[in-house]
């Protein structure tokens, strides 16, 4: 490594191991005889640092302007400029919904030096009761600290002094809740079937293959492979900034996969396709023959659990059964996530799949997400052996 002549440039460590670089330099004294002193760090290289430093050190004493208090709303727009740069447009969209939602109604205003550790642990402690991902919006307020200091309105990040909550008192819907049996599987798509072709087809297709909601409605027939039976899944409808609908990449590396067409799903694609008033080259679209809004899968999904409570209402009024009947029998709500739950359960019930292919079937990034849905089939034959213990009575 070459030696490193500025001096001036120093190299500290951040709580996460991370190294930044920082300086402190002396411009002078300005013509009322006071002296020029400014500190800038946050740098990720000496490089870095070091062309800082060499572009300040021509500035003039009564030229330089210190650098004023600034607010996180205005901060935001100057790092939110950089940043959507450099991820995807949908991940930006996604920031930018985190930041106006959680972040901008507690501090938007405040300048972000004068902000409290204390209230950044109140605020974070809040969001850890609010949300699953809050991670994601603690990543913005250190993000917003850390570009502070490189423009030297702050001297430290401040949140890394608080103590980030382990645990959330909200989690995400357990898997076992929010899956189909077999039974209740094909109930649903009996139902769907009496709904609409189209709805039908679609949830059909989430729980023979476990695809994503914005994988399954970017689906184009030329994806199909009728010769080998397969479905290639290279791209995803994501929002990007502004919630413009757009075409994407998959959610990951590892989602941009082939995956099995069974022949009873290839006859309901062909069966559909046969029935298309419309000639489109995407599977699912709208009369123009264009992409649908990703909410459209909610709305189907609503139009099947009403059309089921209506097949069930008719059924009880023609042979005079009371409205509990109805109740019961109702089908279980699951969200559209759970198609992809209910896919890989039966998938990992019913064979002798290894985690290695459910992970390489539904794209997930890595094992240990499909090993929690394995925890959770194990646990259900766990409780199922039990309950048969306890019946045998032996």
């Amino acid at each position: 490594m070459p030696k490193r002549k500025n001096t001036s440039i120093k190299e500290y460590q951040l709580k996460n191991g991370s190294k930044r670089f920082m300086f402190t330099i002396w411009l002078g004294y300005d013509s009322n005889g006071n002296q020029t002193v400014t500190t800038r760090r946050g740098f990720k290289s000496y490089a870095e640092a070091d062309d800082a430093f060499n572009k300040m050190s021509q500035t003039k004493p009564d030229d330089f302007v210190r650098q004023k208090q600034i607010k996180v709303k205005e901060l935001w727009q100057l790092w939110f400029e950089n940043y959507k740069n450099t991820v995807k447009s949908s991940t930006a969209n996604k920031t930018q919904t985190n930041y106006l939602c959680h972040v901008d109604p507690y501090f938007g205003n405040n300048y972000i030096d004068a902000i409290l550790v204390k209230d950044l642990q109140i605020w974070a402690d809040k969001l850890a009761t609010e949300m699953v991902k809050y991670s994601d919006v603690l990543f913005i307020m250190r993000s917003l600290y850390e570009y502070g200091m490189r423009l030297g309105y702050v001297d430290e990040n401040k949140l890394a002094r608080i103590l980030v909550p382990k645990k959330t008192t909200r989690k995400r819907r357990d898997i076992e809740h929010n899956v189909y049996t077999q039974d209740e599987l094909d109930v649903f798509l009996d139902v769907a079937k009496q709904t609409n072709l189209t709805i039908y087809t679609y949830f059909k297709l989430l729980s023979s293959t476990g695809l994503r909601k914005g994988e399954a409605l970017a689906l184009t027939w030329s994806d199909i492979d009728l010769i080998n039976n397969t479905i290639s899944i290279n791209k995803t409808l994501t929002y990007g900034i502004g919630n413009k609908l757009m075409v994407n990449s998959p959610k990951t590396k590892q989602s941009k996969r082939t995956v099995p067409l069974s022949a009873n799903l290839k006859q309901t694609l062909l069966d559909y396709r046969k029935g298309q008033k419309i000639v489109s080259d995407k599977i699912f679209h709208t009369y123009q023959g264009n992409y649908l809004a990703l909410s459209k899968p909610t709305q189907w999904l609503n139009r099947v659990y009403a059309k089921d409570h209506e097949l069930n209402e008719e059924y009880a009024k023609q042979y005079k059964l009371d409205e509990n009947y109805v109740l019961n029998k109702d089908l279980k709500h699951i969200t559209i996530h759970g198609f992809r739950h209910t896919f890989a359960t039966l998938l990992i019930e019913n064979t002798n799949v290894k985690p290695k292919t459910v992970q390489m079937l539904l794209g997930h990034a890595n094992v240990q997400m499909t090993l929690d849905i394995y925890t959770h089939v194990n646990n259900k034959n766990k409780e199922d052996a039990v309950k048969s213990i306890s019946q045998l009575n032996l």
